[in-house]
């Protein structure tokens, strides 16, 4: 799946076990429920509709509506092949539907996004 921007520019490509940047370099891969970067590194772990860092702390909660901070404010929401803010307006677009690939793309906007 593509993740782009709201004004069209290729940010990331989705896949079920890692995500790529524009170029198609590695940005991370899956492995159970750990995430690592390319160069093999923790970045942390996603599962069971939690995000957390290499140490364990928790960075965010999702569903597959919305992805929340650790303290519950709404950061993103899931609205058709759109990404929104918490306020509504678009912010990135797929070319297909979020909770196909949630656990990757919230992965991309947890530790990758600036938006973050």
């Amino acid at each position: 799946m593509i993740l782009r921007s709201n004004s069209g520019s290729t940010l990331a490509y989705v896949e079920h076990d890692e995500v790529r940047d524009s170029s198609r370099s590695t940005l991370c891969e899956f492995s159970s429920d750990r995430v690592f970067d390319d160069s093999g590194r923790t970045l942390g772990s996603i599962e069971a509709g939690s995000v957390r860092d290499s140490s364990g702390s928790t960075l965010a909660r999702y569903d597959d509506t919305a992805v929340m901070s650790s303290s519950g404010s709404t950061k993103f929401r899931f609205g058709g092949s759109s990404i929104l803010d918490s306020s509504g307006s678009t912010l990135f677009r797929l070319d297909g539907d979020p909770t196909d690939l949630l656990e990757p793309i919230v992965a991309w906007l947890v530790f990758f996004s600036e938006e973050w």
